[in-house]
Order: C-alpha cells, then structure tokens, then sequence
C-alpha cells in the first residue's frame, strides 16, 4: 500500500467513527486538516503542504517564521 492509499483510509475511517459516534450523517460536519509535506500526495488527497497552512518559510535561515494572521487562524 502506498502512502496516498493509507492516508485516505486513516481519513475515511475518522470520517466513519464521527458520524457513528455522534449519530450524525452529515460527513462534512467534522473539520480535518489534510495535510502532508510532499506535494504530490498533497494533490492526490486535496490537501495541502505543512509548510503552506502553517507559513513555514522553505528556505534555511529559520529565524524568518511568519505569524499567522488573523484570516489564516480562522481558517485552520
């Protein structure tokens, strides 16, 4: 199995425990960030990268991180 594969099932199942837990049939109710840090399976779950949601900046010089301004809190 590969990693795409395995991510979908791990959301799925979280998915299925919400709606069975809660006697909900509405899946869109829970929010689950989907995120990876490799861009191609960021494509393949429709997702997102770390680095991106998180403003982690990809370069070396790690004293630059961004806080997070309002707009971005409210969307996580």
């Amino acid at each position: 199995m590969g990693k795409t594969f395995t991510l979908m099932c791990i959301i799925q199942n979280m998915l299925q425990y919400y709606i069975i837990r809660n006697n909900k049939s509405d899946p869109l109710k829970p929010k689950i960030m989907k995120l990876t840090y490799i861009r191609k399976t960021t494509f393949h779950i429709n997702g997102t990268t770390i680095h991106l949601t998180f403003t982690i900046p990809l370069n070396k010089n790690y004293n630059e991180f961004k806080t997070l301004n309002d707009k971005k809190n409210m969307k996580l």
